[in-house]
């Protein structure tokens, strides 16, 4: 009687858990939960910054493809502010798209359209003013910005807005430098 009593309690606690360790755990996830549940609410954030990054390193490639292809190329915002197409030249925006070279085989046009993106469902570009009123900018064959006159550019800026966050985005009239500021 004593073995089969022993081989019971034997069995018996190795299929619960103590109340120690349920303790533990409830513990630790508590603290886990303390942590995370914080940084969860900027994760909206995270798809405006994400629609910038993307905007951003458009306007380098527009610029790097111009360097490279010789040939000028233009980023033109669309007048909604829904997304904007890189072009060539001569920029007309139904047939001078370009063509996105990591679409799938790059056979896709290089039109950004945040309504239809479902990773950026409420991204706007607002307020896009380039060399004083252009909704465009376009790249020469060395890279630099320049005006509908093939002049210098006096560059310009836009902002992109989505969940209640602004980022101005600001590129240099000589350079062509980009640089990105989060407006309050």
């Amino acid at each position: 009687m004593n073995a089969s009593t022993t081989s019971f309690r034997a069995i018996r606690s190795t299929r619960a858990f103590t109340l120690i360790e349920l303790l533990i755990v409830v513990t630790l996830m508590g603290i886990a939960a303390s942590i995370l549940i914080p940084n969860m609410r900027h994760a909206v954030s995270f798809e405006t910054e994400a629609a910038v990054r993307r905007i951003v390193s458009d306007l380098s490639f527009a610029q790097s493809d111009a360097m490279a292809r010789q040939a000028s190329r233009r980023v033109l915002f669309e007048e909604g502010g829904t997304g904007y197409r890189l072009l060539a030249d001569p920029f007309d925006p139904e047939t001078d798209v370009l063509y996105d070279p990591i679409s799938d085989g790059g056979s896709d046009r290089y039109v950004i359209d945040f309504t239809t993106d479902r990773r950026f469902p409420n991204i706007a570009i607002e307020d896009v003013d380039f060399d004083g009123g252009n909704n465009y900018i376009t790249y020469d064959v060395i890279g630099g910005p320049v005006n509908g006159e093939n002049a210098s550019s006096i560059g310009g800026t836009f902002v992109v807005s989505g969940n209640g966050e602004r980022f101005e985005v600001r590129v240099s009239g000589f350079t062509g430098r980009v640089s990105v500021v989060k407006l309050e």
